[in-house]
């Protein structure tokens, strides 16, 4: 039995990364879908800079974003836990590649599937890359969907 953690944020990539993930996955297996939301959506010195004047708390509610996350890995267990023995949703706030790999950890994760974006060289030196993060500090095996 395997317990793979797919690192899920909507893009395509991630999306090729259920696919692969779950192909790759028995019955006995079990999947641990995780979306991570950025800490600094709401509170980032861009936003309030760009924003000065509104007080962004009191227009989102607190919890507003993990639950739409929430709903959204819902439609995406709904399609892939006839597969596996189990799945389950996990919504944290932080930093993408720490919150994967402390979620592969707490769940004891034998694999982690993850999207890669590829933004080539200047990108990565720019914003950094969750994937190559994630590879870099992983004690477990990490597999990079293109």
């Amino acid at each position: 039995m395997k317990k793979i953690l797919i690192a899920y944020d909507g893009s395509e990539t991630s999306n090729k990364a259920v696919d692969v993930a779950t192909s790759c996955a028995t019955k006995e297996d079990e999947i641990v879908l995780l979306t991570v939301i950025p800490a600094e959506l709401i509170e980032s010195s861009f936003t309030r800079m760009l924003l000065p004047t509104i007080d962004l708390s009191q227009m989102v509610k607190s919890g507003t974003f993990k639950e739409k996350a929430r709903k959204s890995l819902k439609q995406i267990t709904d399609g892939i836990k006839d597969k596996v023995k189990a799945v389950e949703i996990v919504v944290e706030d932080g930093d993408a590649a720490d919150e994967i790999l402390l979620t592969a950890k707490k769940y004891g994760c034998n694999v982690i599937a993850i999207g890669y974006k590829g933004y080539g060289k200047e990108g990565r030196f720019l914003i950094g890359s969750v994937a190559d993060k994630v590879i870099r500090h992983a004690s477990v095996s990490v597999m990079i969907v293109r």
